[in-house]
């Protein structure tokens, strides 16, 4: 048969039909699917009121349980004692800490606006006038340009407007989880295997022991994962509160605390953190300690922070690309906005071990096709 007629083979025909009906059907659901958009979106935001809480149960039930578990072990229980004990010893915990760190945080906010707002203020009206770059007459000629024109009062309009529209729906969603969030822990803990296995009820036996391979991983490595950043996060804010009251920095709580939260965001979580602090040691640089002295303990606490606390707290075993992080903290900071920027680490935990779970299943199965014996 010639090449002519082997392309126009029934063979050739039918295959092609079933793509032609694949990709029609496809583009039959997609025009489906736009003619109910209001309902999509209704169905998308409903998703996404339930994931969050959902997650964030599943995160901190990684960090507590295991302490359930250590006290059923001792004899404490039955679960129902056990995992109040935990949870209200975790509420306790998180009160007197707030208690404890609020006066600080209040007052050390209190005197920045009291004494060093005017400062800031004078600073850019005198000192960043003489010490412009491009002079004082092209300063003063930009700065005559701006209080002329409608620029900075319209961005500023534009911003307000802008936060208060999403500052009112994000305060509306964290209220909402923070509602739902502590009783959905609370019954989470309480029939943590009950909820586990029923979720296993409904993957198909032949499936059922992967499953729950992958699960026990997801577990272990995300808890370990989300346990070891919250020693980690604890570990360097209160080095960076150290070193910052040690070299006469005025708000070092503060900015010590920020330190330790931004930690939370690999990569970016250290760059965010030096960007106030420098700024303040610039502005105060006739009071406080020299500039370059904060950026020099900046990078010495990016230093101790990748190569000590980092190996030593993390363990290597956790270790994710880096480019998966990235892309996570842009994907789900979009979907989710902050809380996905802070829990994108745990969600590329998440990631790397279906990844990897998934390639070792492909090289298994691999395996066994090369090494089965030929049929007769």
């Amino acid at each position: 048969m010639d090449n002519k007629n082997k392309f126009f083979s029934d063979e050739v025909l039918n295959k092609a039909l079933k793509i032609l009906g694949v990709i029609l059907l496809f583009l039959a659901v997609l025009f489906m699917a736009s003619q109910f958009s209001e309902l999509w979106s209704k169905i998308i935001g409903a998703f996404k009121a339930v994931i969050a809480p959902v997650i964030l149960a599943w995160l901190i039930s990684l960090i507590i349980y295991p302490i359930i578990r250590l006290l059923e072990k001792r004899g404490v229980g039955p679960r129902g004692f056990s995992a109040t004990i935990v949870y209200f010893g975790t509420v306790i915990i998180l009160v007197l800490t707030v208690i404890y760190l609020a006066p600080y945080i209040i007052d050390q906010i209190e005197q920045f606006f009291d004494n060093d707002v005017p400062k800031i203020t004078a600073y850019f009206q005198t000192d960043f006038r003489t010490d412009f770059i491009l002079g004082t007459d092209i300063f003063d000629w930009i700065a005559g340009t701006i209080s002329e024109s409608t620029i900075i009062e319209d961005g500023i309009s534009s911003m307000i407007d802008s936060l208060t529209k999403s500052l009112s729906g994000t305060l509306v969603r964290l209220f909402v989880v923070l509602l739902i969030l502590p009783v959905f822990l609370f019954y989470y803990l309480l029939d943590y295997e009950l909820v586990n296995d029923s979720l296993r009820s409904i993957i198909p036996l032949k499936y059922e022991k992967d499953a729950s391979d992958l699960g026990n991983r997801l577990n272990q490595t995300v808890g370990a994962y989300v346990r070891g950043q919250l020693i980690l996060m604890f570990s360097i804010g209160a080095v960076a509160t150290i070193i910052y009251k040690l070299i006469g920095l005025k708000y070092f709580f503060v900015f010590g605390m920020i330190v330790g939260v931004t930690n939370i965001i690999p990569y970016f979580g250290a760059i965010i953190a030096m960007v106030p602090v420098v700024a303040y040691a610039i502005i105060t640089k006739d009071t406080g300690p020299n500039p370059f002295l904060v950026v020099l303990v900046n990078l010495v606490l990016q230093t101790i922070e990748g190569n000590i606390f980092q190996p030593v707290i993390m363990g290597k075993q956790l270790q994710i690309h880096p480019l998966l992080i990235i892309v996570s903290i842009l994907f789900f900071g979009s979907l989710f906005g902050a809380l996905g920027v802070i829990f994108a680490s745990p969600i590329a935990a998440t990631i790397r071990v279906l990844i990897q779970f998934y390639n070792e299943k492909r090289n298994t199965r691999t395996t066994n096709e090369i090494n089965a014996p030929p049929l007769l």
